[in-house]
């Protein structure tokens, strides 16, 4: 895989990933669907972060590391 993101790209990922996660932890108070979405949502924005590789924008043709 050749990555697709540049690095200000991966520091938002990351950090709203990370913002998600806690939130489905902490904050969810109790709505099941919500704690869902926002963990896995979460998780794939770490995932795509830390690997630097988008499926979606490869999908739709978009690079943003130059």
């Amino acid at each position: 895989m050749v990555k697709n993101e540049s690095n200000l790209d991966r520091i938002i990922r990351g950090v709203v990933g990370v913002a998600l996660v806690l939130f489905a932890l902490f904050g969810s108070a109790g709505n099941m669907v919500l704690w869902v979405v926002a963990l896995v949502i979460g998780a794939v924005l770490i995932l795509t972060a830390a690997i630097g590789f988008c499926p979606i924008y490869k999908v739709l043709g978009i690079k943003t590391n130059k």
